[in-house]
């Protein structure tokens, strides 16, 4: 799926205008390419009948188009004019294409009862309100001709993007059009898969407009959608002629007395993503409560504080592990404290290999986050989004809102990974590349599945996957396996200690 920001959106039709295929022909095009789907969708439009709700912008031009396609084709149409006249050249036009066609027009405000009476008819309501031009809440009259058009039973489809979702943010205004079918102008933005904006899509089918492939070329996507193909294109099936250090070790300081399972499910997680030697680095105490849980793992016992956490005195007994393992993973179940910060950046300074850092590896530094610059390889930091906030000094509202700024200004000035996690994680690389994860379910909503994705992200950086492989692969099967699992367990009633046996299942049906 072709992603763009609006802004990248924004210059391929500047570009594409000044070659030649004009701001009006593109709204044509659009508006064709609407009507197309449309009747692909509902196989017959003839003796159907639409409303189609037009704003005064260019999306209400789009929608005007659609409306003279399907009047074309044998549908009653209804154009419903929500402010006024359009404003800009290329909506009057299509404006008056439609006058002369002889389409039923009518004016929310001034033809009201007219409206409620068709709208009690229609079978189909077509949204052609905003687009992908909208941000904030909505101003009357627009708050209650949303609510009418939700309130009503026919199909509606809508235009770019549901009106009230923010096509950048997927933020949504209090009351946005709850669309069956979204029609996507040359390509998906951010709001169509950031949740909840994703939810409003319904079904979101990209169109093509005809946008010329020499402008395509110069506005180089940076976007993408996770997906099978680029995930199992990058997992490797393993050699017949091997042993355990053809797959890498990975050294895991994790865990404490508070909590212990970190340790085990981060291990999990990394083992059964086929990590070669994992070695789990915490407290003597820790190591005596989960030896059995993970037979196959290997132990490095650490001095503790008063408090159960590994002290900072620990730093003696990991440096010689730290010049012989291929990934590190620091930060779930650590607890927090000066020392985890210490241990932290003594970690980032010493490994000359992937150090993944997790949960209160990130918080132990937040207060001073120039630390994970000292990394000598590109580093993989994996923060929900309150750990994100924190690490960046900003509150988690606006860390929600501007995920995708965010996580792409601090991968390239940390020059790492990030992982923010959230409903549909996002990944940045220092570059610019920013990837959407197409997998994972609510089920995922529950304190441990972090450290088990962490686990599967630091075992295919430990197999010396390039870094951005290693998160992408990580997220992707991560959700895959919740998927997977709530399908057999449900939501609510799956765990994250369940996710490493569906990985395996995955893996199993891949022939890996």
């Amino acid at each position: 799926m072709k992603i763009l920001t609006v802004e990248q959106m924004k210059t391929e039709e500047r570009l594409s205008d000044e070659m030649g295929v004009t701001y009006q022909r593109l709204m044509e095009n659009a508006g064709c390419a609407a009507a197309a789907f449309i009747r692909k969708t509902l196989s017959n439009v003839a003796g159907r009948n639409f409303m189609i709700f037009c704003g005064s912008g260019n999306n209400g031009g789009d929608g005007l188009v659609v409306a003279r396609k399907l009047f074309e084709e044998g549908a009653n149409v209804i154009v419903v004019l929500c402010g006024g006249i359009p404003r800009s050249d290329e909506a009057k036009y299509m404006y008056n294409c439609v006058i002369q066609a002889g389409i039923t027009m009518l004016d929310f405000e001034l033809d009201r009862k007219k409206v409620d009476e068709f709208l009690c008819g229609a079978d189909i309501i077509i949204d052609a309100l905003f687009g992908t031009g909208f941000s904030g809440e909505f101003r009357a009259p627009y708050d209650e001709i949303v609510e009418m058009i939700n309130s009503d039973i026919a199909v509606k489809i809508s235009l770019d993007i549901p009106s009230g979702v923010n096509a950048e943010t997927g933020l949504c205004a209090k009351n946005s059009v709850k669309a069956n079918f979204t029609v996507a102008f040359e390509a998906a933005k951010p709001g169509h898969l950031l949740l909840p904006g994703k939810e409003f899509c319904g079904k979101t089918e990209v169109v093509d407009i005809g946008i010329p492939h020499e402008v395509r070329a110069q506005v180089a996507q940076n976007c993408f959608l996770t997906s099978e193909e680029m995930v199992f294109s990058s997992i490797r099936k393993r050699p017949r002629f091997s042993n355990k250090g053809t797959f890498g070790k990975l050294l895991c300081i994790t865990g404490s007395a508070n909590f212990p399972g970190a340790a085990v499910l981060s291990a999990l997680g990394a083992m059964k993503s086929g990590a070669g030697i994992t070695t789990v680095a915490t407290t003597e105490k820790v190591i005596s409560m989960i030896a059995g849980r993970i037979p196959e793992a290997t132990f490095l016992p650490l001095p503790e504080n008063p408090d159960g956490t590994i002290s900072a005195e620990a730093k003696e007994k990991i440096l010689p592990f730290l010049e012989n393992v291929d990934a590190v993973l620091i930060g779930c179940g650590l607890g927090r404290g000066k020392d985890i910060g210490e241990i932290v950046e003594f970690v980032l300074e010493n490994a000359n290999c992937t150090v993944v850092i997790d949960a209160d590896g990130l918080n132990c530094i937040s207060g001073n986050p120039e630390v994970i610059k000292k990394a000598k390889q590109i580093p993989i930091i994996t923060p929900h989004m309150g750990e994100m906030a924190r690490l960046c000094g900003v509150s988690i509202p606006e860390t929600v809102e501007k995920r995708i700024e965010i996580a792409s200004k601090t991968a390239k000035e940390f020059d790492a990974i990030v992982v923010l996690k959230d409903s549909t994680t996002v990944i940045a690389e220092p570059g610019g590349d920013v990837y959407f994860n197409s997998t994972g379910n609510p089920g995922l909503s529950k304190g441990g599945s972090g450290d088990c994705l962490a686990g599967m992200i630091a075992s295919f950086a430990a197999q010396c996957y390039i870094e951005t492989s290693c998160a992408v692969c990580g997220v992707y099967l991560h959700g895959l396996a919740a998927d997977n699992a709530a399908k057999e367990l449900s939501e609510y009633g799956m765990l994250p200690s369940d996710i490493p046996d569906y990985l395996c299942k995955i893996f199993a049906e891949k022939g890996l």
